[in-house]
């Protein structure tokens, strides 16, 4: 049988009253004794109690406009260096 939301929150809030009494909470609403565990967990940690899709990526925290990432910053050439460089490989015969 599938629960919905507010079920689940239910049951893990019966469990927590009854000091944590997943094996009478499991057997109180015909489910096993691990999945109460899981809902109890999932209750405290004040997660959603829905299932994500196995496909649903997490969000990633893209940087706005305003925002310079990272990697935006490190793949700036440097224009001081960038002219050392070419001395250096003019002083090897290289270029």
């Amino acid at each position: 049988m599938n629960y919905n939301e507010s079920q689940q929150k239910e049951i893990a809030q019966y469990a927590i009253e009854h000091d944590n009494n997943y094996k009478a909470t499991g057997e109180k609403y015909e489910i096993s004794y691990q999945q109460v565990a899981a809902w109890v967990r999932k209750y405290k940690k004040g997660s959603t109690m829905t299932k994500k899709s196995k496909t649903e990526k997490p969000q990633e925290n893209k940087p706005t406009t305003t925002e310079t990432s990272t990697l935006d910053v490190l793949s700036r050439k440097d224009p001081v260096l960038e002219a050392q460089l070419i001395e250096v490989k003019k002083r090897l015969g290289l270029i």
